[in-house]
């Protein structure tokens, strides 16, 4: 009896430490797991990260480069900069000054609404002397140089046989120290030519220059110090000699990279004694290549982390777990209802994260307990910090809508859904308040109460304003509010507006003690148009200050006194007018000219000298809409149906407003039968040859003689979807067909599907399939 009692004892104690010893394996086994998963993942993600930030910042300076090139073969042959190529100073009271002025108007236009002078720009005739500019222009290049744009070092003679002692086509001066306007700063220089060739004689060199500070923006790099993320990092752009163009930091940059042939890639380096990881790509465009690093220390940071956690846990687990079980294993008359216990409490049955009575002593529970509660904390954390980023986007949202950013309503629309935005309602209008009148001065203390202010104001309006609109931060003392309405009747919109606003005001003045200014814009049906009704509330808000009455602080555009000797045709208006019609955008079109027609014909009364003088400002656009074009529009139909409420226009306006119509479906029907029969092509080509894994945007727009850009935007825009996406599709759509045959393996398959390696096709085939190729495998078996 004593044998048999003794056995029993000990089997006992073996099957609940066993049973004890397994628990304790499980956060062993999971700890270091998790830490050498994040090894990999960790310096992956962060190549993959940095090259993606590298390449978008290439495809961002190859869209610059492209367009600096197209702007200086357009002036290469622009007939009437050839004729001031002759011209000899100096030019005194010369007949030729009227033309060089009438010729540097449509130069500062051009240079003020193209992609391609968006950086500092100027040309300089070699004959003559002249320098046009975006600022200026000058007959004296030496004055331009001492006062407008020096190089630290380099004298006028030297910058001068710099420019003319030998043909540039797209040379590229590397960084250097430069005076611009006064301000001192450093950047790249680019320089062509004209006219364009190495046989010619050069008559003009067209100059841009790009500062290093906009160049390290791109990549996150901004010259500042203290910011955890990008301190240590380096930037650096090498030509295709591996010559440093410009760099961030004075740092070695490794001979592989330098005569490295791959498009991109990554390297390990010791710098100083510490090891960086380099990552470059390299532009096919120019064949510049671009270069990070990042000491290892930063991408491993995060790994070590987690291997101190982990080795943390570890011995912790082992010590106090064997301990536990020890004693859990000597306590076999404890029943497995504490295990079932906190199972229910897992599975809801108990209150999520109540504290369980305290046991006598500690067990394997309490530390199960423990890992569940600190797991639903990490899942809480995740979603605040979706919400947060879903906050952003919203407010990202609603700025580009009050700015007038959206092209058309299908791209407005688009981002709308992908903000998880709901505005929906008869009619908009939008509020603008200032909470301080803009003549006040701001001490840098005032201005941190007013942060504090406007935060509570905010909070008063959210109040008022409940689910019916969205208010917005534009300035630190402006904000924005859009409103939408339910209801049809404008007239009730108003009242509402009315008693919102006089309440808000109330409520804030008997608070804080303080009447901000609130201006209203004009009512609109349409979303898109909102922007108008911003612009009209700013305007009001500030007719509110203007008139100080003390009674009111409440404008709106509509009660204001206009001004009714001048027409209304901005030249924003006149460059939106044009885009739409080259375009050929019919809807958006008729927008505008309806939102012409009412400003100023029906909120203002124009003089009949007025009415002429606004007649030919858009007889003037009509002309320049042709000549751009290269062609003259025949009108077939005189009495054709423009969508339009011109109630009482006179009939010059009316053919005016019809001869835009009859440009934008000029170009609506060329563009959409050049743009079919080319998208035809291109997917025909992507059909035939996306199975190879060498197929890239780059490659498809050099077989059509397009630019990348051109092509992503083109190939969205008539097919709807992207050009990845739809390579994509056809790769993921074979890799399915050949899984499902099931003769070959993963491998194999990624291969046949036009994949450089298993570790993308995977990616991409989850993403799209929601599962693993090998999850879908055995499915399918």
């Amino acid at each position: 009896m004593l044998l048999r009692g003794k056995f029993s004892t000990n089997h006992v104690f073996k099957r609940f430490m066993i049973s004890f010893l397994f628990m304790l394996i499980i956060p062993i086994v999971l700890s270091s797991f998790t830490y050498y998963e994040a090894v990999q993942i960790v310096e992956t993600q962060s190549r993959e990260a940095k090259l993606y930030v590298l390449e978008q910042a290439r495809d961002l300076l190859d869209k610059q480069w492209t367009d600096m090139d197209e702007a200086a073969i357009k002036l290469s042959y622009d007939s009437r900069l050839m004729g001031l190529f002759y011209l000899r100073k100096p030019l005194g009271n010369s007949p030729e000054l009227f033309d060089i002025w009438n010729y540097y108007k449509d130069f500062h236009s051009s240079a003020i609404t193209g992609s391609a002078f968006t950086n500092t720009f100027f040309v300089v005739l070699k004959n003559s002397d002249l320098v046009f500019s975006k600022v200026q222009m000058t007959d004296s290049s030496k004055t331009f140089y001492e006062d407008e744009f020096h190089y630290e070092g380099m004298s006028y003679e030297e910058w001068h046989a710099l420019l003319f002692d030998k043909p540039h086509l797209r040379d590229m001066l590397p960084s250097r120290n430069v005076r611009v306007s006064g301000k001192e700063t450093s950047g790249i220089t680019y320089m062509t030519s004209l006219p364009l060739g190495t046989n010619q004689e050069i008559q003009a060199v067209v100059v841009f220059a790009m500062e290093d500070k906009d160049i390290m923006k791109l990549v996150g790099i901004d010259g500042t110090e203290g910011t955890d993320e990008t301190a240590g990092q380096t930037f650096a752009i090498l030509d295709d000699k591996g010559e440093i163009v410009t760099a961030s930091a004075d740092i070695p940059i490794p001979a592989k990279i330098r005569s490295a042939t791959e498009q991109h890639g990554y390297i390990h380096a010791t710098i100083e004694g510490e090891d960086h990881l380099f990552v470059y790509t390299r532009s096919a465009y120019n064949n510049l290549t671009y270069v990070v690093s990042l000491p290892i220390e930063q991408v491993m940071g995060k790994v070590n982390y987690i291997r101190t956690i982990a080795l943390s846990v570890a011995a912790a687990t082992l010590v106090v777990g064997t301990i536990i079980s020890l004693w859990m294993a000597n306590r076999h008359s404890k029943p497995w209802k504490d295990i079932v216990k906190v199972l229910k409490a897992f599975w809801g049955n108990d209150q999520p994260g109540s504290k369980q009575e305290q046991t006598e002593r500690a067990n394997e529970v309490d530390y199960l307990q423990t890992s569940i509660t600190r797991l639903i904390d990490n899942n809480q954390s995740l979603q605040q910090m979706l919400q947060r980023q879903a906050e952003t986007l919203k407010n990202v949202f609603i700025e580009r809508l009050f700015k007038g950013e959206f092209e058309d309503r299908a791209q407005m629309h688009a981002m709308l859904v992908h903000a998880g935005l709901q505005m929906h309602g008869n009619g908009f209008v939008i509020a603008v308040l200032h909470i301080y009148k803009h003549n006040e001065t701001l001490s840098a203390e005032s201005l941190e109460e007013l942060n504090i202010l406007r935060a509570v104001i905010e909070g008063i309006i959210r109040d008022h304003l409940q689910e019916r609109g969205y208010i917005h931060t534009m300035h630190e003392n402006e904000l924005a509010v859009l409103i939408r309405s339910d209801t049809v009747e404008k007239k009730a919109f108003v009242g509402d507006l009315d008693d919102l606003f006089l309440q808000i005001n109330r409520d804030i003045k008997e608070r804080y003690v303080i009447v901000p200014m609130i201006g209203i814009g004009s009512i609109y049906e349409d979303l898109l148009d909102v922007h108008y009704s911003y612009q009209e509330a700013k305007l009001a808000v500030t007719d509110s200050h203007a008139a100080d009455s003390g009674k009111s602080a409440i404008g709106w555009y509509a009660r204001m006194a206009k001004e009714q000797t001048g027409y209304y045709y901005p030249t924003e208006v006149e460059i939106r007018l044009m885009n739409v019609i080259k375009a050929g955008n019919a809807t958006e079109l008729a927008h505008i000219l309806q939102h012409l027609y009412n400003e100023n014909f029906l909120t203002r009364t124009l003089s009949a000298g007025m009415k002429q003088h606004l007649f030919s400002e858009l007889q003037a656009t009509e002309l320049k809409l042709k000549e751009e074009m290269g062609h003259h529009v025949l009108v077939e139909e005189t009495d054709a149906d423009l969508g339009l409420n011109l109630s009482g226009a006179e009939p010059s306006l009316r053919e005016i407003f019809l001869q835009f119509h009859h440009l934008c479906s000029s170009n609506e029907r060329n563009k959409k039968s050049r743009n079919t029969h080319l998208l035809d092509k291109i997917v025909a080509y992507i059909n035939d040859h996306f199975q190879d894994p060498n197929i890239s945007l780059y490659a498809i727009a050099s077989h059509f003689n397009l630019s990348e850009s051109y092509l992503s935007q083109f190939f969205k825009e008539q097919s709807g979807e992207t050009f990845s996406s739809y390579l994509e599709q056809l790769r993921i759509s074979l890799a399915c067909r050949l899984i499902a045959e099931g003769s070959l393996s993963i491998d194999n398959i990624a291969v046949q599907a036009g994949y450089n390696s298993t570790h993308s096709f995977r990616r991409a085939f989850k993403r799209t399939m929601g599962v693993s190729p090998s999850s879908y495998k055995d499915m399918q078996s």
